[in-house]
């Protein structure tokens, strides 16, 4: 008979193989899961994800903080003007109507002013609601401009011979002078105290430094000292928008005198109210 021969494995062979398997087993479910068999290369990644998702969240949150904040000073800002600018309205036509009427037919520009209070009402027709009826305040401080625009104390009064000065926010706080580039030469400004209206009309406008005084001089443009012969207007208002290192400034002439016994004065007519 002829023999036969087997293949055999032997038990330490086989045993061998399956610990190799194994081995390869565990190595490939570490490295699918970004592990390595001993476990450094996750560790030292750890800190710097944990570095990079702190900064992102702190980003985020300043960029959220940051919308708020402008959220705040472009759009309720002008919600808390309005209503200031309202009551302060209010308060002045009130005092107004208790002082009696005013029956001549002349306007008298004495006028008695506080500091920090009003004493007339601004209309700018090309400017729209933005610009009419607007309180001025006697002084021009931050806080002051929330209620209106701002008079300048050194300088004239409406109606007076010299220059009459006032400042109003372009942005923010109702920003009555948003638009002051839109004005023309030949555009008109209306002026209202209890005494009556004084119509100035704008001539020429200019950009200047913000640290340029003379625009409030009693003749600006005119050498210091000049006396005065025409009553003047100068309005202005920060240049460009979301900035203060310029001012944008209107200056113009009176050409008109109302007494309130004359009625309402057709500029106002014109715009509609």
């Amino acid at each position: 008979m002829g023999s036969t021969t087997r293949l055999t494995i032997s038990p330490y062979r086989r045993n061998d193989w399956r610990s190799v398997m194994l081995i390869s087993a565990a190595n490939l479910e570490a490295t699918n899961a970004g592990v390595g068999m001993s476990g450094s290369k996750s560790d030292s990644g750890k800190p710097l994800r944990r570095a990079v998702r702190t900064v992102g969240e702190i980003l985020i949150t300043a960029g959220v903080v940051l919308l708020l904040f402008v959220g705040w000073q472009l759009w309720w800002t002008d919600i808390l003007a309005g209503r200031a600018q309202a009551q302060t309205r209010d308060q002045l036509e009130q005092q107004w109507q208790s002082d009696g009427p005013i029956d001549t037919d002349t306007v008298d520009t004495d006028i008695k002013t506080e500091y920090g209070e009003p004493f007339g009402l601004l209309y700018v027709p090309r400017l729209g609601d933005r610009a009419w009826k607007v309180p001025i305040i006697q002084g021009t401080e931050h806080s002051l401009l929330a209620n209106g625009v701002g008079h300048h104390v050194n300088s004239a009064l409406p109606g007076q011979l010299g220059n009459f000065a006032i400042a109003g926010h372009r942005t923010t706080y109702g920003a009555p002078f948003a638009d002051i580039d839109a004005l023309k030469p030949g555009d008109e400004v209306v002026v209202e105290t209890r005494k009556g209206w004084f119509i100035y009309e704008l001539d020429r406008d200019k950009i200047i430094s913000a640290t340029d005084g003379w625009v409030l001089d009693p003749v600006p443009g005119r050498p210091a000292g000049s006396q005065p012969r025409q009553a003047l207007l100068t309005m202005y208002a920060c240049h460009p928008k979301y900035s203060a290192a310029e001012r944008y400034v209107w200056f113009g002439e009176l050409r008109d005198e109302i007494p309130r016994s004359s009625g309402k004065p057709v500029q106002l007519n014109r715009a509609g109210n």
